[in-house]
């Protein structure tokens, strides 16, 4: 393929990323209510960015990754790149996004310019690395590939849940049913999940009965021992760390801060996981895991 064509075609990914965030994030937000204009500030929350809240005399800030709408993206912007001129092509489409995003009409949120930037550049950064990966070691190809497939069996699950917890909850299961699973899978091993504000309605949030954080936990930890084992037989004696690593990310990235302050008074709500102790339970899980997984390879071998 010419260069200029793989240039167009990696162009052409950019725009289908940014059209197809924008798009599940607009559905997210329809279904939560909170009217189509705040889909840009979704948009900027998803790569990293910030959005505030300006509404009379009340401001602050959201601090929060809907992980369904940052997944969504990066499948999309990642499917087509299959060479160093399409990654090109793709980013510089991306990055002009990122300077359209805050000039975009965000009802009641603002999308802040600089740390959407910055935040999705960074995004950036993650995706085409983990794309290069790909191109490179296969492992990784398998250990992502379990965990795309996790986080599309959340959504899945929230889905058919919505059944019975109406629009509202659709809506959250849209955005944030990933981010569900994240605090699903640390729980399942024992990760301190705080809840701020618990006082405070959160009426944007609609879990049901399938919230993370009112389960038991012995069903989360069993789904996380499958998700575990997994990722092992994909990822052999590298497990250890790659579960350190992906279990200390959920816990930082599942959760979600909203700070709110009216003069001198400022209340603050949210979720938040102990990253450390996730990476220490995800070195754990692994390496059980990497030991199930060769001990029963090797028998196999000796059955066979």
């Amino acid at each position: 393929m010419p260069e200029p064509r793989a240039v167009a075609v990696g162009a052409v990914a950019g725009v289908v990323a940014l059209t197809g965030m924008a798009g599940w994030a607009l559905l997210g937000v329809t279904l939560l209510g909170l009217g189509a204009a705040t889909a840009p500030a979704a948009v900027a929350l998803a790569v990293g960015g910030s959005a505030g809240i300006t509404q009379d005399l009340v401001s602050g800030s959201v601090s929060v990754l809907p992980l369904g709408v940052s997944l969504v993206g990066a499948l999309l912007f990642a499917t087509v790149l299959t060479s160093w001129p399409r990654v090109a092509g793709a980013v510089g489409v991306f990055v002009a996004g990122l300077f359209a995003l805050p000039f975009l009409p965000a009802g009641q949120l603002d999308v802040r310019f600089w740390p959407t930037l910055f935040g999705g550049i960074g995004w950036l950064v993650v995706v085409v690395g983990v794309r290069v990966a790909i191109w490179w070691f296969p492992r990784v190809r398998r250990v992502v590939a379990v965990l795309m497939g996790a986080a599309g069996f959340s959504v899945v699950v929230g889905v058919v849940a919505s059944a019975w917890g109406g629009a509202r909850m659709l809506g959250t299961m849209v955005l944030a049913a990933p981010n569900l699973l994240c605090v699903a899978l640390t729980r399942g091993f024992g990760v301190p999940w705080q809840v701020h504000g618990t006082e405070l309605p959160l009426p944007t949030i609609e879990t049901g009965a399938v919230g993370p954080l009112a389960l038991p936990e012995w069903p989360l930890a069993m789904l996380a021992a499958v998700v575990v084992v997994l990722v092992a037989v994909a990822a052999g004696w590298h497990t250890p760390w790659v579960a350190a690593v992906c279990f200390a990310a959920m816990a930082a990235f599942g959760g979600a801060a909203l700070d709110i302050g009216a003069g001198l008074f400022r209340i603050e709500l949210g979720v938040s996981g102990d990253v450390l102790v996730a990476a220490a339970a995800g070195l754990a899980a692994g390496t059980l895991a990497c030991l199930l997984v060769a001990a029963g390879r090797s028998w196999h071998r000796r059955r066979t």
